[in-house]
């Protein structure tokens, strides 16, 4: 509907049919598939059977979210990040680690290659971070405070003023 519309668009309009009417038409192909839309959550073990089919897994191992996060038949994936799958693996997809036809994560945009990885161990515990954070604060705030007696640049008497009087050349009206 929108494509047909878009189109109609274009070609009536004669300044658009140039080098933006590729753009226009890409722009109408490239819509969202309502083939991917989550259907409504399954209820029976048949709805489960047909979303498990529709997901590409078996009926043991598909599970949607509960039904309360609203997420409709979307199967709930394990949380593994791109970093932790085998980087040997044929992959059909080897810079994002994916198959063809493979459902995304949910959060798909947090686990990709390029972001966080929930399934990997921090290298450092929160507590030796907040060791050497503190540590390090501290010890500057230590040198500071030890050093501020210290001072070093050009030595600077005090200014000298002219007596009690009237100091400056201009006279105010």
């Amino acid at each position: 509907m929108a494509a047909t519309i878009l189109k109609k668009v274009v070609l009536s309009n004669p300044k658009l049919i140039g080098k933006n009417a590729g753009i226009f038409c890409l722009a109408a192909r490239n819509h969202w598939n309502y083939q991917y839309k989550p259907g409504p959550y399954p209820k029976t073990p048949e709805e489960r059977a047909a979303a498990a089919k529709k997901y590409g897994l078996t009926v043991e191992e598909y599970q949607p979210f509960p039904e309360s996060m609203c997420f409709g038949d979307y199967p709930k994936l394990p949380d593994i990040g791109a970093d932790s799958k085998d980087p040997h693996y044929p992959w059909d997809m080897p810079d994002l680690r994916r198959n063809f036809n493979e459902p995304l994560h949910v959060r798909s945009e947090i686990y990709g290659g390029d972001r966080y990885d929930i399934s990997m161990k921090p290298r450092f515990s929160v507590m030796h971070q907040l060791r050497w954070f503190l540590g390090t604060v501290f010890g500057f705030m230590a040198i500071y405070f030890y050093l501020d007696d210290y001072k070093f640049g050009r030595p600077v008497t005090a200014k000298q003023y002219p007596g009690q009087g009237v100091h400056y050349l201009f006279s105010p009206k």
